[in-house]
C-alpha cells in the first residue's frame, strides 16, 4: 500500500505508527511548508525519509500515484486537498475538523457522495482504550438510561505557530479541540445531539490572537439527556501533564466516571462501586486498511467525520451568535462501499 501526507501537523503519528504495524506500507511522498518541520520529521522517522518530498501539496497530488493520504496541514486550508484527492479516489485519513466553514462542509460531501474515496478522521479519542471500555459499560446498560454527559479537555498554550492564532486557518477553538469531546460524547452514548448553546471567548489571553483561550458547550442529546464540555487552553504550564481529559456519565441506574491519569475507569451502582481495567483496542490506521482491505467497517466512519464537524461548526456558531440551534438529523453520505 502506498500512502502519502499532505501535510504533517497533528495526529499523524498515529497513522505512521499504524503504517509500522501493518509492516506492507511504503510512504511515497509528503508536501509540508514548514521546512523545519518537515526536516524534523523525515530525520526521526525512517519511514519518511525514503519518500519524495515537495513544499507544495499541487505537486503532489498531480505527480504521486497513491492508495491513502493522510491531510494533516492546517485546518483552514484543507477544503482544496480533500477535493482534489476524491477526485481522484485517493482515500483518505483527515485532521480534525474536516474544514471550518458549513459552506465547504457542503462542497467536500458533495464531492464524497460522488467519488469513489474512503473517509476517516483523526479522532483519536475513539480508539483510547479507556473510552472504549467506557461505551462498552454504557451499551451493556450497566448505567442505565444516559441522562447527563460531562467532559472537558485542557490544555497548556505552550509554543504555538503563528495559524494557530488565526481563526480562518484554525477554525477556532471549539471546532479544533471540541471536536474530540463531541465526538466522544456521541460516541460512548450512542445518542446523537439535537441542540447546542456555546459561549466561547479570549479573555486574558492576548498571545492567543483570534483563538479563543476558553469555551463551554451545552447539549441535548436524542434522548433528552443534557451535556456540558468545558474547552480551554487554560492548563498552567507547570502542570504535570500536557492535558487533563475527564469523562463522567450519569445514567438511571449508575455512573461512570474516568479522568486523566486514572488507570481504571469507575463504575457506580445501586448496588457495587468498582474499578474497571481499560482493555486494549487497535490502531486507529490499522483499522482503516483492514476496512479498505474488505474487513469491519471502522469506529469512525465517513458519516461520523461529516456529523462530528457539522456538530462543532454549529455549536461555534452558537457561540458567535449567542444563541441555541437545532441540529437537523444526521444525513447518510452514501454507502460504505
Amino acid at each position: 500500500m502506498k500512502l502519502a501526507f499532505i501535510g504533517l501537523k497533528g495526529h499523524v503519528g498515529t497513522v505512521l505508527a499504524g503504517a509500522k504495524l501493518l509492516g506492507d506500507v511504503e510512504v511515497v511522498a509528503v508536501a509540508e511548508e514548514d521546512a523545519g518541520l518537515m526536516a524534523s520529521l523525515v530525520k526521526k522517522d525512517a519511514l519518511l525519509a525514503k519518500a519524495q518530498t515537495y513544499e507544495q501539496w499541487r505537486h503532489l497530488v498531480e505527480h504521486t500515484m497513491m492508495d491513502v493520504c493522510c491531510v494533516a496541514g492546517k485546518s483552514g486550508g484543507r477544503v482544496e486537498q480533500l477535493l482534489a484527492l476524491m477526485e481522484r479516489g485517493v482515500h483518505i485519513v483527515s485532521e480534525k475538523p474536516l474544514v471550518t466553514t458549513l459552506a465547504d462542509l457542503e462542497r467536500v460531501r458533495a464531492a464524497f457522495a460522488k467519488s469513489k474515496s474512503q473517509l476517516t478522521m483523526l479522532l483519536e479519542l475513539r480508539h483510547q482504550p479507556r473510552n472504549a471500555r467506557v461505551r462498552e459499560i454504557i451499551l451493556r446498560g450497566d448505567i442505565g438510561e444516559v441522562c447527563q454527559v460531562t467532559t472537558q479537555k485542557s490544555y497548556k498554550w505552550g509554543e504555538r505557530a503563528e495559524w494557530f492564532k488565526s481563526r480562518a486557518l484554525l477554525g477556532g477553538t471549539i471546532p479544533y479541540i471540541g471536536i474530540h469531546s463531541l465526538d466522544t460524547i456521541r460516541w460512548v452514548t450512542g445518542l446523537d445531539f439535537i441542540h447546542l448553546a456555546a459561549i466561547h471567548g479570549k479573555s486574558g489571553r492576548p498571545e492567543m490572537g483570534e483563538t479563543e483561550c476558553h469555551a463551554s458547550v451545552l447539549g441535548e442529546l436524542s434522548n433528552g439527556a443534557s451535556v456540558t464540555a468545558r474547552i480551554d487552553y487554560l492548563r498552567p504550564a507547570k502542570a504535570a501533564t500536557h492535558s487533563d481529559d475527564r469523562l463522567r456519565v450519569a445514567g438511571t441506574k449508575g455512573v461512570v466516571e474516568v479522568n486523566e491519569g486514572d488507570e481504571t475507569i469507575s463504575l457506580i451502582t445501586g448496588d457495587k462501586a468498582e474499578r474497571i481495567p481499560f482493555g486494549e483496542t487497535e490502531n486507529l490506521f490499522v483499522e482503516f486498511v483492514k476496512f479498505l482491505r474488505g474487513g469491519a467497517v471502522p469506529r469512525i466512519t465517513a458519516d461520523d467525520c461529516f456529523r462530528s464537524t457539522e456538530i462543532v461548526l454549529r455549536a461555534r456558531e452558537a457561540a458567535d451568535e449567542t444563541k441555541m440551534i437545532a441540529l437537523p438529523p444526521m444525513r447518510p453520505v452514501r454507502g460504505l462501499k
